[in-house]
């Protein structure tokens, strides 16, 4: 008789445990669903929320500041200075050591390099993490005319130099001949 009541209590605690469960599925069976089906559509984003970088690249002066900032080495940058134009050969930023601080955003003098929404840091080979961050390499198209009227200008500013030296040779040649020629003789 006791096995028989113990298991009749076993199915009604079974019984009561399903309905309760139900019950709970129930509340959301008539409710709005909240999944979000990923790469179709996205959640709003929070404004300081840290993603991958983005650099303004025409604003970028290379002084370095966000690389020595980054205390765990994980920004190189290497372009090549012509005057005061830049030309870029890469500014990388490895995302396998990155710890998204934001630290190197605060140090940059211009404002250029800043934390992104973008999220998503799939692939399937890890040295695909070293992302290069600039939109071009080699000089931009205004800093190339910039350049050219630079040298221009520096061309014009030598030929006159070279010209006035030339004309101040030619003056100091005039000179010792004529007082040459004056040298009086002996009586």
């Amino acid at each position: 008789m006791v096995r028989v009541n113990r298991y009749f209590q076993d199915i009604w605690d079974t019984l009561k445990s399903t309905m309760i469960g139900m019950r709970i599925t129930g509340k959301y069976l008539l409710r709005k669903p909240i999944t979000v089906q990923y790469p179709d559509q996205r959640l709003p984003i929070p404004d300081r929320y840290r993603g991958i970088h983005y650099l303004e690249q025409e604003k970028c002066i290379d002084c370095l500041a966000c690389a020595r900032a980054c205390p765990i080495d994980c920004i190189e940058m290497d372009a090549i200075r012509h005057g005061k134009e830049l030309e870029w050969v890469s500014f990388t930023l490895d995302y396998q050591k990155c710890m998204f601080c934001e630290l190197c955003v605060y140090p940059c003098p211009k404002d250029c390099i800043h934390m992104g929404t973008e999220f998503a840091l799939v692939v399937e080979d890890r040295s695909e993490l070293n992302y290069d961050l600039l939109s071009f390499k080699g000089m931009a198209v205004d800093a190339r005319v910039r350049m050219r009227e630079a040298e221009e200008k520096k061309k014009i500013k030598e030929a006159a130099k070279a010209a006035k030296a030339a004309e101040k040779a030619a003056d100091e040649n005039d000179g010792e001949k004529g007082s040459g020629s004056d040298g009086g003789g002996e009586v």
